[in-house]
C-alpha cells in the first residue's frame, strides 16, 4: 500500500492518492480523496472511504494489535465504497464522522450494477481525559500514557443492498459479498434462507458502541454489535421477515518490555439469531509484537494463535475462512513509512 498525498495551491485543499495490491487475491486498485478542511470543527472530502460504522474503519489501520481485524468486527463492520463525508472536532476530545456513499461496498462492483439508493453512516467518539488516544486512535499504547486516556464511542448506519448480478450467464454468482449470515453464507447466494430461493434485495441496519482505555503500556478495548437485515425481497416466497445478529469483543494488551514487546489476548463472539434457527460462534486469540528496532512501532514482527469455533465470516486476506473450526497460525512483519 502506498499512498502519495499533499495539498494543492493551498494548505487546506488536501488530496490522496493510494496504490493498493494484495497478491493472494489478485486485487490492484488506485483510488483517490480531495478534501477541504474548513475549520477544525468542520472539514468535507470525497472519493473512496470506509463507512464509518466500527471502530476500525475510522484510521486505526494498521495500528491494530494483530494484522487484521478479530472476528466479530469483519463479520459486522461494513466496507469501503465511493461517496462524501464530513468530520472534525467541535468541542475538545469530541469527534465526529458521516458518510453518504453508492452502497457497502464499491468492491467488483461497477457504475452501471449501482442502484439509486444511497448508504448513510456516522460515527461519534469522546476522548474526555486526555482528548486524545495515539496515534490514528491506534488499538495498543506504545506512547506509553502517563495519565490514563480514555475513549468512548458509537457508530451505525443503514444501507439498502442489491445483489448486483444483472447477468444471467451469471446468475449463481453475486457481485455482493459483504453480507455474511451466520452460518458464514452469503445472504445473497442462491438457497441461503430457502432451498430454491435467492435473495435479491436487502436493507442492512448496524449499531456499535465502543470504549478503550491505555495506560503505561497497557490497552483494553471493547465493541457491542448489532445488525439488523430486513426489507428482504426474494425471487420467491422466504420463510422469516428479518434478522438481528449481536455479537461483541474485547482486546487487551501489555508490554512487559517497553517499545520492545508486547503481548496481547483477545475474544469475539457472534450470536446469530436464534429464532431464524443461527448458533453462536467465537474464537479466542493470543499474540505477541516484537519491536525489534526498540525506536518504532512501525516495524514490527507479529506471531498469533487463533482458536475459532465455526467462523461466520471469511476474511479477503486475513485470519478466517467461513465455517472455519479449529486453530490458526500466523507469523507476519509489517514495515511503515
Amino acid at each position: 500500500m502506498v499512498h502519495l498525498k499533499g495539498w494543492v495551491g493551498v494548505p487546506k485543499l488536501l488530496y490522496q492518492l493510494t496504490l493498493w495490491t494484495v497478491n493472494t487475491t489478485d486485487q490492484k486498485s488506485l483510488f483517490a480523496v480531495v478534501g477541504y478542511q474548513f475549520h477544525r470543527a468542520f472539514s468535507v472530502y470525497g472519493g473512496l472511504n470506509g463507512l464509518p460504522g466500527s471502530r476500525t474503519l475510522l484510521g486505526s489501520h494498521p495500528y491494530w494489535l494483530g494484522h487484521d481485524r478479530v472476528m466479530a468486527d469483519e463479520f459486522f463492520r461494513p466496507y469501503f465504497t465511493h461517496g462524501v463525508w464530513a468530520s472534525g472536532e467541535p468541542l475538545p476530545g469530541l469527534w465526529y464522522t458521516g458518510m453518504i456513499g453508492n452502497n457497502n461496498s464499491a468492491l467488483g462492483i461497477t457504475a452501471a450494477q449501482l442502484t439509486r439508493q444511497f448508504a448513510y453512516f456516522g460515527s461519534v467518539w469522546w476522548m474526555p481525559t486526555t482528548h486524545e488516544f495515539g496515534p490514528n486512535g491506534s488499538f495498543d499504547d506504545w506512547e506509553y500514557h502517563e495519565d490514563v486516556a480514555t475513549r468512548f464511542g458509537a457508530s451505525g448506519g443503514i444501507s439498502h443492498e442489491d445483489r448486483f448480478t444483472d447477468n444471467a450467464d451469471n446468475a449463481n454468482a453475486p457481485d455482493n459479498t459483504t453480507l455474511r449470515l451466520a452460518d458464514s453464507l452469503n445472504l445473497f447466494d442462491v438457497d441461503s434462507l430457502a432451498p430454491g430461493i435467492t435473495v435479491q434485495t436487502a436493507r442492512f441496519r448496524m449499531l456499535s458502541l465502543d470504549a478503550g482505555l491505555k495506560y503505561r503500556g497497557i490497552f483494553i478495548g471493547a465493541a457491542y454489535f448489532q445488525r439488523w437485515l430486513d426489507e428482504l425481497v426474494g425471487d420467491g416466497p422466504l420463510p422469516l421477515d428479518s434478522i438481528v445478529d449481536k455479537g461483541f469483543y474485547v482486546q487487551a494488551a501489555f508490554y512487559p518490555v517497553k517499545h520492545e514487546l508486547e503481548l496481547y489476548g483477545a475474544t469475539s463472539w457472534v450470536f446469530g439469531d436464534k429464532d431464524d434457527g443461527f448458533s453462536t460462534q467465537h474464537e479466542y486469540l493470543g499474540g505477541a509484537n516484537w519491536f525489534f528496532t526498540k525506536t518504532t512501532r512501525n516495524i514490527r514482527l507479529n506471531g498469533q494463535l487463533i482458536y475459532v469455533d465455526r467462523s461466520p465470516v471469511s476474511s479477503s486476506f486475513g485470519y478466517y475462512v467461513g465455517g472455519q473450526k479449529g486453530p490458526t497460525v500466523s507469523l507476519g512483519a509489517s514495515i511503515l513509512f
